[in-house]
């Protein structure tokens, strides 16, 4: 079961609804019960903020998950990427890991580790230096 279960939702908008004289027939009202099928297998992580900038993390375990890179750096050419990975607030980053990306056409993936009950957050570096950091705000995935 989820928290959706009970969720109904309308069909017709509720401007179009009740007016007869719109077209000259009757509308009516249909209200279909909402599927469950659609709310099965949701990680923490199906929600994808970042997918805009390139950035995807995917759960593997409790304490593992995948990020994919598509992002800035990569589009700019970068040969190497590494991820910056800390847990935690964003603003006092714990446990600082730099990971070194694998190259897969023109994504980088890692596995990284994950921390229960701590956000992950990531920034990303090139061997130049440049950093993709979600322009100063990192990307911040909660658990």
């Amino acid at each position: 079961m989820s928290i959706f279960d009970d969720v109904l939702f309308e069909t017709n908008s509720k401007k179009k609804g009740k007016n007869k004289q719109n077209s000259g027939r009757k509308t009516e009202n249909k209200i279909k019960e909402f599927k469950e099928e659609f709310s099965e297998n949701i990680s923490e992580y199906d929600y994808q903020p970042y997918r805009n900038n390139g950035v995807i993390l995917t759960r593997l375990s409790d304490h593992s998950a995948s990020v994919k890179y598509d992002g800035l750096l990569a589009k700019c050419g970068a040969e190497d990427v590494y991820t910056v990975v800390g847990y935690g607030s964003n603003s006092n980053w714990e446990n600082v890991q730099t990971i070194r990306m694998n190259r897969v056409g023109n994504t980088f993936q890692a596995d990284i580790p994950a921390i229960p009950g701590k956000n992950i957050n990531i920034a990303f570096k090139d061997g130049a230096n440049n950093w993709d950091n979600n322009s100063g705000m990192n990307y911040t995935f909660v658990q």
